[in-house]
């Protein structure tokens, strides 16, 4: 909606527009406890801002006649064109390739996409990647003046921009997706919101022409196939690791579109980390339990990847697949080979990776130790508790030993 209104008055009224659709759902929720919820929610808050921005068009029209150099306002006409639905998708394409513009960096791009097109405030950005709602609204402030001082208004989108900023909208998708699904300081184990709002910008890229859709369903497919094991992935506040989920619990569904995703990514003319990412995911979704899971392929789909995208994460990935493949003790080999350059906020995880093949090989003394140091790492309570149970079922298991 807000995207719609900035297009409609320009990048210098933006706080208008976002002033607009405040008031648009503040009408919501006096109307709707009245008169009943209406039968497309949607519809009806896109029509009460279309009347709400008419209203102001209306009003700014004496001030417009008296200053010739005010620019003119679009008329009732432009305003219908744009409030049509595939005039609605343009506007919103058009303002994901504008908030992904270079200069912008990538953390404050998520900021922006979020607020903008997700709809989010400062507070719920801020919850999600831990920063105060004062340090999100200064980053999309200057994020905002950025975009003012190149645009007035909302930009077309050329065949330049598909070229220089396609790569680029496509990995800010992916990092609200992985945030929200596994979230690095939040108490919560999955942010449904930042996972569904990756979800509808990935399904809006179809809509752009020129660009290679088959990593555009490479990534549809790798968030479905994720999605299809949120019920899973919990129990109450409890996190649950993938060899103890309730498989019954995944949705066949969603595990359906992840492999009609799967199978259109196929039309690209490149293997891109997409790809790969969402062939393991599809690898787990296919196995009826935990023991059926084919660690060798994955194991395969993780060294390709290591040779697209390396990084310590995907190696500890790579070492874990290895683990469950040729045995632990050469899993905790190749975790060896890492190089200690995790980001703070990751390094839990080979922690975590070293003392659950430490348990393995039924090394608990060692294996405790490292999920204590594992759980002083994480930030987000979820991981904590998890962490700090599995210390604990080491402890069960070194008595029943001796």
């Amino acid at each position: 909606m807000t995207a719609i209104l900035i297009r409609l008055f320009g990048f210098n009224k933006a706080e208008l527009a976002e002033d607009i659709v405040q008031e648009t759902f503040i009408s919501a929720m006096k109307n709707w406890p009245l008169k009943g919820k209406p039968e497309n929610p949607s519809a009806w808050l896109m029509q009460v801002a279309k009347n709400k921005a008419i209203n102001v068009l209306k009003r700014d029209q004496l001030i417009q006649s008296k200053e010739s150099d005010i620019e003119p306002y679009p008329s009732a006409e432009e305003v219908d064109r744009i409030f049509l639905d595939h005039e609605i998708t343009d506007s919103q394409l058009r303002m994901l390739f504008t908030c992904c513009y270079q200069e912008i960096k990538p953390r404050e791009q998520v900021m922006l996409i979020l607020n903008i097109l997700g709809g989010l405030n400062t507070a719920e950005i801020g919850s999600a990647l831990l920063l105060t709602p004062e340090a999100v609204k200064k980053a999309i402030f200057r994020a905002k003046n950025k975009v003012r001082k190149r645009h007035q208004k909302l930009p077309v989108i050329t065949k330049q921009d598909i070229s220089e900023k396609y790569e680029v909208v496509l990995t800010a998708i992916y990092l609200i997706f992985n945030e929200g699904y596994r979230t690095s300081f939040s108490d919560t184990i999955v942010n449904d919101e930042l996972c569904l709002t990756a979800l509808r910008l990935a399904h809006l890229m179809l809509n752009l022409k020129g660009i290679n859709a088959g990593e555009v369903h490479a990534l549809l497919s790798l968030i479905y196939f994720n999605i299809a094991r949120f019920e899973a992935r919990k129990e109450g506040s409890e996190m649950v690791d993938l060899k103890t989920q309730d498989r019954n619990k995944w949705d066949a569904g969603l595990i359906s579109k992840g492999f009609h995703h799967l199978e259109k990514s196929r039309s690209s003319f490149r293997l891109s980390h997409y790809h790969l990412e969402s062939s393991i995911a599809s690898v787990h979704c296919s196995a009826q339990n935990f023991e059926e899971t084919d660690w060798q392929l994955i194991s395969r789909y993780y060294k390709m990847l290591l040779e697209i995208k390396s990084s310590p994460i995907i190696q500890i990935n790579y070492a874990t697949a290895v683990s469950y493949w040729e045995g632990p003790e050469v899993g905790l080999r190749n975790l060896d080979k890492i190089e200690y350059s995790l980001a703070k906020e990751k390094k839990y995880l080979l922690s975590a990776a070293i003392a659950e093949m430490n348990a393995r090989l039924e090394n608990f003394g060692l294996a405790k130790s490292y999920y204590l140091v594992a759980s002083d790492q994480a930030n987000s309570k979820p991981d904590i508790e998890y962490l700090l149970k599995k210390a604990a079922e080491c402890d069960r298991k070194s008595f029943s030993k001796n």
